[in-house]
Formats: structure tokens, sequence, C-alpha cells
């Protein structure tokens, strides 16, 4: 019964639908939300942080609700008129629109199914990529640098200064990604400062060759190794490669997110995909406008409801679908649906000083029969 009582509450509760946390300029970020809302009647008072406030998805619908308008006005006016533009003298606009709306119906009935086919398609593509950003990409970054603190921490020295020095330039890493995309590398000094993730001086080594600042700052993470190793620290050239290895697979998951980001999908195909569903859009305005005009004039208020929907939910969808799309091509911009890049940062710090905590709170034997290096 309780489980019962939870999944009720769970789907149709007045608690948000999502988790929301401010990002790195205020902005607030998803960082978690309730599947089981998005499956309910709850979904249609679900609006914060969806495509629902996306103002260009708003202006989009307002441009085709003016055309479908524009077109249903004409034949509402003209609706027992004869010889009026592409109608023949001998016949009215009554007669003419009937004659053509099978023919109608099914033209746009065909753009549909293309524009959803090349849209599936999109779709697709455009979630692998985005995954790939987020689990090869940042959670790469976060194994790396995890593996490399562990490993020296348990092997090398519990020095603080080193391993506080691993996870800030892990830190430092990613959130140079978040700067570059929102175009603030010019003010990346105060930034990293106030954060607490480079010193003023570090920051003034790092400018000193200014180029893919949040992949070579990994020859930092690679220097911190052989810096121990030529202090003798690092005694097993099997634990040298080891944490080399994990230095490169920090450099490679940051390599993946550039990549991603600055090679997009092919221009052509993205740009005759939204040449084609702006142009179902429109066709299907015009098409369903000319429709609803005359099953207003024969009082078809059924009909007139299914031409509306029809023409308001359909470029709604596939509108949206291109925003989102969009939207994913680039997580790092500051919409709301973006990577929480602040919550990305202060979990990479957390779990690595919790990893550092747990070493130093070992169990007694095990305290004894180990004893930590310095």
């Amino acid at each position: 019964m309780g489980a019962f009582v939870k999944n009720v509450s769970d789907g149709y509760g007045t608690s948000s639908h999502a988790k929301f946390v401010p990002d790195l300029h205020g902005n607030e970020n998803v960082t978690d939300y309730e599947p089981l809302k998005f499956s309910t009647f709850r979904v249609l008072f679900a609006v914060e942080g969806t495509i629902l406030q996306d103002k260009i998805l708003l202006i989009e619908q307002l441009l085709i609700t003016l055309i479908f308008i524009g077109c249903a006005a004409p034949v509402y006016i003209l609706f027992n008129a004869r010889g009026y533009s592409i109608v023949p003298e001998d016949e009215s606009m009554r007669k003419w629109v009937d004659g053509q709306e099978t023919r109608m119906r099914e033209f746009a009935m065909i753009m549909t199914i293309l524009a959803s086919l090349l849209l599936s398609f999109y779709t697709s593509i455009s979630v692998a990529r985005w995954w790939v950003i987020r689990a090869a990409g940042v959670g790469g970054i976060k194994a790396a640098a995890m593996d490399l603190e562990i490993m020296i921490s348990q092997c090398v020295t519990q020095e603080p200064q080193v391993l506080e020095s691993i996870r800030r330039y892990a830190r430092t890493s990613l959130i140079l990604v978040f700067l570059w995309r929102r175009k603030r590398l010019g003010g990346m000094k105060e930034e990293l400062v106030s954060q607490g993730l480079l010193t003023e001086q570090e920051c003034d080594q790092l400018l000193k060759y200014n180029h893919m600042l949040h992949e070579t700052i990994w020859a930092w993470q690679s220097a911190i190794v052989c810096t121990l190793h030529n202090e003798g620290k690092i005694k097993s050239d099997q634990l040298l490669r080891a944490l080399l290895e994990r230095c490169s697979d920090g450099r490679k998951a940051i390599q993946c997110i550039h990549t991603h980001l600055a090679v997009k999908i092919p221009m052509q195909y993205v740009h005759l995909l939204g040449l084609l569903v702006k142009l179902h859009n429109l066709v299907l305005a015009v098409i369903m406008g000319a429709l609803f005009g005359a099953a207003i004039r024969n009082a078809d208020f059924i009909i007139c409801c299914q031409l509306a929907g029809r023409t308001l939910l359909l470029p709604m969808l596939f509108n949206s679908i291109l925003l989102i799309n969009a939207g994913m091509s680039d997580p790092f911009t500051g919409n709301p649906t973006d990577f929480p890049g602040h919550a990305y940062s202060a979990a990479l710090e957390k779990d690595g000083s919790s990893f550092v905590k747990a070493s130093k709170a070992m169990p007694d034997w095990m305290a004894k029969r180990n004893p930590m290096p310095v």
C-alpha cells in the first residue's frame, strides 16, 4: 500500500517535476526530474524547464497561426463567389474547395510523413552525440581524475597540495569548456580565481600559451605524476605507466567534448531538414486554413477543431524537435536543460575529497597492515 501511495504522489503530486540548481552564472539548470510525472496527466502542467518556454517556438507558432488565419479568411469570405482567382468562371469557391480537398489532404500527409522520417534520423544522431559528450566526455574527465587521485593517495602520497591540485586542475578543464562555449574566456582569470579553481599565478602561467586551455591543462596533471616519479615516490614503472595513462584518458575525454562541439552534423543535412520542416508547416497552414474557411461556413465545427488542432500540434511538434536537437548539439551554452557546470564541478570536488578521507578512515585491522605513504 505504501508503494502505491508513493507512486501516486510521484505521478500526480504538486511537487516540482524537476530539480533546478543555479549554474556558474546564475542560470537555472535541470539536474534531475521525475519521469513518472511526464507519464501522467501531470505532464499538462509541466512547463518550467521544458521546450514550452522557448520563445522561438512561440514565435514560430504565432507565424503559423497568422498564415492559417490568412488562408482561412479569403475562403470564408468568397465561399459562394464565382470566377475568383484560381476558381473557374462557372464554379464557386465552395465547389472548388470540395473538389480539391482530397488531393490537398493527401499532399499534406506526404509532407508530414517525409518530415517525420528525416526528423527521427536527426534526433537519433543528436541524442547519440549528446550522450557521448556526457558519458565519454564529462564522465571521462571525472573517471580519469578520480582514478588518478585514488591511485596516488593509496600508492604514492597523501600530500594535500598534490591531491587538491589534481582535483582543481580536473575541475578547471571542465569549467573552461563552459567558459569557451559561453564566450567568457576574456574574464577567465577572475572566474577561475573566484571559484577557487586556480591561483592568480596559475592563471598567469596558463595564459602564457593560451591555446586549447581545457585540454592542455592536463599537461599539468602529467607533470604532477612525473614530479612524484622524479622525487622517488613512484617506485614502480607499472604504476607510473598506469598514472600517465589516466592523465591521457582525461585529455582524451576533453578532446572528445571539443571534437563533438566543434564538428557538428553536416550543415547541408540540417539545412535540408529545416527547409523541409518549414515548408511542411507552411503548406499545412495554407491547406488546413483553406479547408477551415470552408468548414466553418458549412458549420462543420468538429472538422474545424480537427483542422485547427492539426495545424497547431504538428508544426509545434516538428519545431520542438528541431529546437531540442539544436540545443543538444551544444549542452554547455547555459540553457535550462544544458549540463549544470557548477553541479558537476562541485560533485568532482566532493567525490575526490571523499576518496582521500576514506583512505584515512580505514578499519583498524587494515590501517595497521597498510600504512599510508606521506
